[in-house]
């Protein structure tokens, strides 16, 4: 359906560089992305199969950035009947791993992890690879497959050279994916999912012809909050830097915004009322401009997270109730509701994205593409910001 063609950009500032164009052979026809490596070093990395031993990049206290480090150990062993180990192929970069990176999530991680020791902890959440060994309840997926998941976050991560997953979590890779762009989806478009279908309810509700805005369009979760709505027959409005205007637009989005354009408020307010704001930019409840009338705001910075990181297990949802009562009593009066969206790690989500690929309905889109020891460099252009689409590492390159 959209026919992304990634080439090297000698003006960006990535490393790997990616622009979309619309003419051409397209990438996603199983074969791997024509990308050409940023010339460096070779290091002394091999791929861990030999020695039962691999190469991750994990961290070993929360801090920032120069905690990353290239570590070598033992390859992860399945503990569950239906698990799957998985010799990853490529792993993308999520804003959550930087969060990670500097303590985000602890509190909620070492509960879930009940009691497992939480370092060295390897970030990333997305993953493509082929299978190499399996739980004996495992009947979807034999040795040797190609597939694509999610980690959830309190499990060790992908930007290894293996990773243990669910199987309820992983899918075949479709035939029309290269393992670059399968790594890119599953994180990004379970939280889109779960914030559109779950707290958006458009799980219990015909999407077709509600009016959606999303704001933050451009990213890893608006682009494919687009494609999602615009297959259920939704109207989207975006909002974005006017260098992706194109882009979201061929994505579905049947008009889209210049946030930084002085009418900027007033020409989205044109396009209202609206039945859903998903507030992919950060933009926060407070901030919403009073022409803008909508039903739900869906913002996908909650703060439940940081609340328990803040106040422990039960004083951080207890704080979280409040925060949600405080930000929705002078809503309803109103008609309208400020809602939560977050990444749920639902077999059901999993199914419901792998259909749309199948389909041709939704598409990845990725910014940069980076090599296994380039992933501080990932980590450092992800801070940045400003990405159209994803960032994803090449295990082998």
């Amino acid at each position: 359906m959209f026919n992304f063609r990634i080439v090297r950009s000698s003006s960006c500032k990535f490393k790997q560089c990616t622009r979309f164009i619309t003419d051409g052979p397209s990438t996603t026809t199983g074969e791997p992305s024509k990308i050409i490596p940023k010339q460096k070093e070779k290091s002394d990395r091999t791929r861990g199969t030999v020695d039962n031993r691999m190469s991750a990049w994990a961290i070993h206290s929360y801090g920032n950035i120069d905690e990353l480090q290239m570590t070598r150990s033992r390859m992860p062993i399945i503990t569950s009947t239906t698990e799957l180990l998985i010799s990853v192929k490529a792993a993308s970069l999520n804003p959550i791993d930087y969060m990670m990176i500097n303590g985000y999530a602890q509190e909620f991680g070492r509960f879930l992890r009940n009691h497992q020791l939480e370092f060295p902890l390897t970030l990333g959440r997305d993953f493509s690879g082929i299978v190499i060994d399996k739980g004996q309840d495992v009947k979807n997926f034999k040795i040797g497959d190609k597939v694509y998941g999610v980690l959830p976050i309190h499990r060790q991560g992908s930007h290894a050279e293996a990773v243990i997953a669910e199987q309820s979590l992983t899918c075949l890779k479709p035939d029309k994916l290269n393992f670059i762009e399968a790594a890119s989806i599953l994180y990004s478009g379970l939280t889109a999912w779960s914030a559109l279908y779950l707290s958006g309810e458009l799980c219990i509700r015909d999407p077709k012809n509600y009016r959606v805005l999303v704001t933050g369009a451009s990213g890893g979760v608006g682009t494919l909050a687009i494609q999602m709505l615009n297959a259920s027959g939704a109207n989207v409005i975006a909002s974005c830097n006017s260098t992706a205007i194109n882009l979201v637009k061929k994505l579905g989005a049947h008009s889209a915004h210049d946030y930084r354009d002085p009418n900027y408020i007033t020409n989205v307010a044109k396009d209202g009322p609206f039945d859903i704001i998903l507030d992919c930019a950060n933009m926060g409840y407070k901030k919403i401009p009073p022409s803008w009338q909508y039903s739900k705001f869906i913002t996908l910075n909650s703060p439940l997270i940081k609340n328990t990181d803040k106040y422990g297990l039960l004083g951080g949802m207890a704080a979280s109730a409040r925060d949600l009562m405080v930000a929705n009593i002078p809503k309803c009066a109103q008609g309208k509701t400020v809602r939560w969206g977050f990444f749920a790690p639902f077999h059901a989500g999993v199914e419901f994205i792998d259909d749309l690929i199948n389909k041709d309905k939704l598409r990845p889109v990725i910014h940069g593409i980076y090599g296994f020891d380039e992933v501080p460099e990932a980590f450092e252009d992800l801070m940045e910001g400003k990405l159209l689409g994803k960032l994803v590492v090449d295990i082998d390159a």
